[in-house]
């Protein structure tokens, strides 16, 4: 969906998984988006405090919530070090609230985020209040 968005945006969708094996289906489901994907095998923490781009859309869901302490501190982490990546308009997509969203919706509302949509599972946020965007 997100490679399908970037294809008719001229976009591309920077995606990142510790695990090869997951990289390799990512790249089997998505072969005929291919060239809108940028594929990298990385722990996402360091993935994003190396990234050097601007990001306009951030989806984390690393991790699962079995563990909600040790995904919460993760997810955290990932927010730190994707922070100064994110402009006004950035919108940033938690998964599985309320097993590892707990600190990284207070850091960000914290930083001038705001709840833009919430439902059992995600939140969205962002800097711009006013966003036009559309939840289907």
């Amino acid at each position: 969906m997100f490679a399908e968005y970037v294809k008719n945006n001229d976009g591309i969708l920077y995606t990142c998984d510790i695990s090869e094996l997951n990289i390799n289906s990512a790249k089997k489901f998505t072969k005929k988006l291919s060239t809108y994907i940028d594929y990298n095998v990385c722990d996402s923490i360091s993935f994003l405090k190396n990234f050097s781009n601007k990001i306009d859309l951030l989806y984390l869901d690393s991790l699962d919530g079995h563990n909600p302490d040790f995904a919460s501190k993760h997810q955290l982490e990932e927010i730190k070090g994707s922070i100064d990546k994110l402009h006004f308009n950035s919108l940033v997509l938690l998964d599985d609230k309320g097993t590892k969203t707990n600190l990284s919706i207070d850091f960000l509302i914290n930083n001038n985020f705001h709840i833009l949509h919430e439902t059992d599972y995600q939140v969205l946020l962002s800097k711009n209040k006013e966003i036009n965007w559309a939840w289907n």
